[in-house]
């Protein structure tokens, strides 16, 4: 049976202060998908733009339906022949094989950086942190020339940009989660006759994924939401975002249908939603490790 927490006076005031302040905030972002949701089911391009003129946006629509849903997965296609689901599966195989390279290799370069001493460990500490002061703006015209010469621009091959794993805001934390670890568990494994990869892989590896299950998720949103990149190293093997930016930009001049936008964006903010809802626990809670041998 779970004990009773007790609070304070002060504690119990904090709390319902924070409280109120995370329920409007929750409230706000449903407000936006209760909205997006009015806008999707609009029962045409002409109802919508009439609303826009009576200011009607926020009400549901006399003609309420839901096959705008059914008409975005038709109306998103570009010059390439890319449809709506050919644009989702890049933005898949785009957002988990980034995260999943620049992961795994940004914690096992900074296991190396942070566990082991050896000559030049703390120079490329410190050029590292030096990196992450330097404004990289002006350095775009390079980086397009780079890939160009690489021969990864509009391919899948674009993915070996993840292995710049030196840098950022995960490196910090992962180094923090590295030199709160115990090196006694890496001396037992070694008593035991594990070896360097052994004692990586199977101990000090399973130990980041708390943080690394937190920064796969939000680099994922961050990848999947991501058109700008896209558009300039891939605009053969658009992702959704990128899609629908695209749609967006070519309704100013040549007309669309808003509605099947609509419904193609509320379709995009499922999949990121979804991972969150599912590893929501993952995320929040905290692993204790023990057993160390006597």
């Amino acid at each position: 049976m779970r004990q009773k927490i007790k609070r304070t006076k002060g504690e119990r005031i904090i709390f319902s202060i924070v409280f109120v302040i995370l329920a409007i905030y929750v409230t706000f972002i449903l407000y936006h998908f209760y909205l997006l949701l009015q806008l999707a089911t609009k029962g045409s391009a002409v109802e919508y733009d009439q609303a826009v003129l009576t200011d009607t946006l926020g009400t549901w629509s006399k003609n309420f339906t839901l096959k705008n849903f059914i008409y975005a997965f038709d109306a998103f296609t570009d010059d390439y022949g890319n449809t709506f689901l050919g644009m989702t599966f890049n933005s898949v195989w785009f957002a988990i094989g980034s995260q999943t390279i620049f992961l795994f290799l940004q914690s096992s370069a900074t296991y190396v950086v942070c566990k082991y001493k050896f000559k030049g460990r703390m120079l490329i500490y410190n050029l590292i942190l030096l990196r992450m002061l330097i404004p990289i703006v002006g350095t775009l015209p390079a980086t397009y020339r780079a890939y160009d010469m690489l021969g990864i621009l509009n391919s899948p091959l674009i993915l070996v940009t993840a292995t710049d794993v030196l840098g950022g805001s995960g490196f910090l934390i992962f180094y923090s989660f590295y030199k709160a670890i115990s090196w006694e568990y890496a001396e037992s494994a070694f008593i035991d006759g594990a070896n360097h990869f052994d004692v990586y892989l199977k101990i000090m590896f399973p130990m980041t994924l708390p943080s690394i299950s937190v920064l796969f998720i939000s680099g994922f949103i961050g990848h999947w939401n991501e058109y700008m990149n896209i558009s300039l190293f891939l605009p053969e093997l658009p992702t959704l975002s990128y899609g629908l930016y695209m749609y967006e930009q070519n309704m100013q001049y040549a007309g669309g249908n808003m509605p099947a936008y609509f419904a193609g964006v509320f379709i995009a903010a499922i999949p990121p939603i979804t991972l969150f809802i599912i590893f929501q626990n993952s995320i929040m809670q905290k692993i204790h490790m023990g057993g160390l041998k006597g």
